[in-house]
């Protein structure tokens, strides 16, 4: 059964599932992450085919946006019931909504509002191509005036714990940003953050603008606990602890090509002040270095 469902009788179904006749529900490895508009059970090969709204299966979600568009199923997705697992897809699934299925011979074919598949520079693993930080030019804005957390280089290229000389704070109970100009122009992909934590400080949300003109840039980013990708711009959310935390650049190809940097506004914190202990970006073309 599948459809806009995601509990059923207390148990978290993801909008697909099954019962046994013993009234036994199966989640089917967890469902997938959006509505579901059709099913097609294949007796044949015992294969359930699932079309609908949503951009991945649950289990193929991850807790990285980095990498959850590489696995994505684009409104379609193969159930072995012989195996109780999703099937991998040979490609990212398909551009828009599947609507119905039907079977000639031996093809399934799916039905619905898709023109292509959706194999495409969105798609890929955005985490491949670094930026080189050491070649760009970093300023912090209200940067702490306490000796050792003052540097914007110190969270770049780093493996260093949240201390003096490792992290970069700002001035107490004050906004501030964290600019990176590229010594080229780029599209930026993926911009990964990891929060400091030191005496109670942190940055609590940010926003990301372009450098040359203050834009502000759409960002997403996977919530843990629901496992589903949030979309942000004027506030995005970052937690406060050692963790890595990814943000993926979504604007359109013309409005992010050719960035010439990003700021990273500091615009809520935890303690008296924000800061970071690293930071890294990835691209989607490379550049010469």
């Amino acid at each position: 059964m599948g459809g806009s469902v995601s509990s059923l009788n207390s148990t978290n179904v993801g909008y697909v599932f099954s019962i046994d006749g013993s009234g036994k529900i199966d989640s089917m490895a967890g469902g997938v992450n959006g509505p579901v508009n059709a099913l097609y059970c294949d007796n044949d090969t015992q294969l359930v085919y699932v079309g609908g709204n949503f951009t991945s299966t649950v289990a193929g979600l991850t807790t990285s946006v980095a990498t959850m568009r590489a696995v994505s199923t684009g409104s379609l997705a193969i159930y072995e019931t012989a195996t109780a697992a999703w099937r991998a897809l040979s490609f990212h699934g398909l551009d828009g909504p599947v609507f119905d299925f039907t079977k000639v011979k031996d093809r399934v074919y799916a039905v619905g509002a898709f023109t292509s598949t959706a194999d495409n520079a969105t798609h890929i693993a955005l985490g491949e191509q670094p930026i080189n930080l050491n070649a760009c030019t970093l300023t912090g804005g209200n940067s702490a005036e306490t000796e050792g957390f003052n540097d914007p280089q110190n969270i770049i290229c780093t493996s260093g714990a949240d201390s003096t000389g490792n992290t970069w704070l700002m001035r107490d109970k004050l906004p501030g940003y964290y600019r990176i100009d590229f010594p080229f122009r780029t599209t930026p992909s993926l911009l990964r953050l990891m929060n400091t934590a030191y005496e109670g400080r942190g940055t609590k949300a940010i926003r990301v603008e372009a450098a040359q003109n203050n834009q502000v840039l759409a960002m997403s980013y996977l919530d843990p606990e629901l496992r589903t990708e949030m979309f942000c711009g004027q506030s995005c959310p970052l937690p406060q602890d050692y963790n890595w935390h990814e943000f993926r650049f979504v604007d359109n190809d013309e409005t992010l090509a050719n960035i010439t940097g990003v700021i990273i506004n500091i615009v809520d914190w935890y303690g008296m002040g924000g800061g970071f202990n690293k930071v890294e970006m990835y691209q989607r073309g490379k550049y010469p270095l």
